[in-house]
């Protein structure tokens, strides 16, 4: 079994990939791998009459102990151990195995029958490490260490397992079925990065969901409130356009115009979180978190139904639909009020940089502001995860322990420790959106296809400057709000979709059955649109939501 880190052992992958090993001639695996119907041939050579007197029990013997061996030091290391005693589990199973492995001399068959006993208890104790990862953090690291031990626990209750039936021709044919499947996946690459980032993906999902529950509305009174704070949201973004319009003028450089630009977006992004408004198409990353973590209740990486994750679907969408309306209303209305306000006051040092027919444009539907707006979706949901990822790093490093027990800060360490536990991962995720959001253009140097973003708050915004710059018709007008819309819609689907389809993922959810949760969700909505849109009070004796 690999012993390999994780970068190390997907670099072994690659490197095996372009020239694969190949098994010594005189070897098992050589058999397996390449003899036609290697199973039965195997079983014959074995002569299971005289089995007992042979060395095979003696080899499975030292196999065991091997195996053994690793579970220990696993077990015992002293960094592993403070995060069991920081959960309040018992490594007791660990010194238990210990004791029977050092008085072990010949493994009998109450020996046998003892230790997988002891196996049991290290397979749930590293089980209960594992889905207690809130709050002792994860890594890519621990991950691979305790998936790889769970697969010694395996391992050797198979072997301890085949010692009891050692001369049953049907185990020894399951033993060689199983060498046959590892051997078939043990380079994959696709499978290794899936079986060794799904902890990690799930503890990121899990952070992002915490903020999550926060974004939606349980009831009438928090609809609205969501109402109120997306008014604020996009009363900020409505000046923060303005200000890109500005940047725009100068006609910097690109590198210089991406680095004002992403500056901006991401100055903006931190002024509303900090201010308590909300940027709806910032949100759907962290509730759909939400909706994973809250439809497996029982944490066992299972759903608890399909029903369950309709009706979080539903409270989800109505509330990102009253978000998206108050942040398009207030940001289009502000917006055309400070047009209006700057005409008037004939400040024209703002006014003529407006250039509306442009602006109107760039928001008229269109195949090309559909994929714009899809890529804006994209980094919003990054955006969240990577929010998800800073704060499962600053649980897992202790880095708010080791800032408070630093002498350098003196007397402002238990303020800055707070403020990296509560802060760090919200405002990674707001630079980065805005570096995204502000930098993707940059790509049109070196790509054959374009890139850029559609946002509906800043959409909304240079709708409202460019209405009272020039003298629009009336279809021109309603046809740029219906892709302002378009844009409000496809950023939330992407954003929301992505990061579902992960949190589903992490959660243990077939693909095969994604199929079957849009089925429903489809059908729930004909029956009961207005549940999306508008929270109705008998909506919670109808649904029982």
């Amino acid at each position: 079994m690999d012993e390999f880190g994780f970068s190390s052992g997907l670099l072994s992958r690659l490197f095996r990939k372009i020239l694969p090993k190949v098994p010594d001639e005189n070897t098992i695996e050589f058999i397996l791998l390449y003899k036609d119907d290697p199973v039965p041939y195997l079983v014959s050579k074995l002569n299971l009459d005289g089995i007992s007197d042979s060395q095979i029990p003696k080899q499975l013997d030292l196999s065991i102990k091997a195996l053994c061996s690793k579970l220990i030091a696993f077990g015992l290391d002293s960094d592993i151990k403070s995060k069991y005693n920081f959960i309040h589990l018992d490594s007791m199973p660990f010194e238990t195995l210990l004791d029977k492995l050092q008085s072990l001399t010949e493994c009998s068959k109450s020996d046998t029958h003892e230790l997988l006993a002891s196996l049991n208890q290290i397979e749930l104790l590293i089980t209960n490490l594992r889905k207690n990862k809130h709050k002792i953090g994860t890594s890519i690291h621990l991950t691979l260490t305790t998936r790889r031990l769970l697969e010694y626990t395996h391992r050797i209750k198979e072997l301890l397992t085949l010692k009891l039936n050692i001369g049953s021709r049907k185990h020894w044919e399951n033993l060689f079925l199983e060498c046959i499947k590892y051997y078939k996946y043990k380079n994959s690459i696709r499978r290794y990065i899936k079986r060794h980032s799904d902890l990690v993906a799930l503890e990121i999902v899990e952070h992002t969901s915490n903020k999550g529950n926060k974004y939606i509305a349980a009831n009438k009174k928090e609809y609205w409130s969501f109402f109120s704070k997306s008014l604020l949201g996009g009363s900020i973004i409505a000046l923060f356009a303005l200000i890109k319009i500005v940047i725009d003028s100068y006609q910097l450089s690109q590198l210089w115009d991406a680095a004002l630009f992403s500056l901006n977006y991401a100055l903006c992004f931190i002024v509303v979180k900090q201010l308590g408004g909300i940027i709806a198409t910032k949100q759907p990353a962290m509730t759909a978190s939400t909706l994973a973590k809250n439809i497996d209740k029982r944490d066992v990486l299972q759903i608890d139904s399909i029903n369950s994750v309709t009706l979080l679907v539903r409270k989800v969408f109505r509330s990102q639909f009253i978000s998206i309306i108050g942040n398009f209303l207030m940001a289009l209305s502000l917006a055309a009020s400070l047009m209006w306000l700057l005409q008037l006051f004939e400040v024209r040092s703002l006014t003529k940089l407006v250039m509306p027919e442009y602006l109107i444009g760039s928001v008229t539907p269109s195949f090309k502001l559909l994929y714009y707006a899809a890529i804006a979706g994209f980094f919003l949901a990054l955006s969240g995860l990577i929010s998800g990822d800073i704060d499962n790093k600053v649980v897992a490093s202790k880095i708010v322990y080791r800032i408070r027990s630093n002498p350098s800060f003196l007397f402002r360490s238990k303020w800055f420790g707070s403020f990296i536990e509560k802060k760090a991962g919200a405002l990674a995720g707001n630079i980065c959106l805005g570096f995204f959001l502000g930098s993707i253009f940059l790509l049109n140097n070196f790509l054959p296809f374009a890139f850029d973003i559609r946002h509906i708050a800043f959409s909304s915004a240079y709708v409202g400057y460019s209405v009272m710059s020039c003298e629009f018709n009336v279809d021109t007008i309603m046809l740029a709000i219906v892709g302002v819309l378009l844009i409000g819609f496809v950023n939330f689907i992407v954003s929301f979709s992505t990061t579902l389809y992960l949190a589903l993922k992490s959660r243990g959810v077939s693909v095969r059955l994604i199929p079957a949760i849009l089925t429903d969700i489809i059908k729930d909505f004909f029956k009961y649109p207005l549940h999306y849109f508008i929270k109705i009070e008998s909506e919670k004796t109808s649904q029982n939501d």
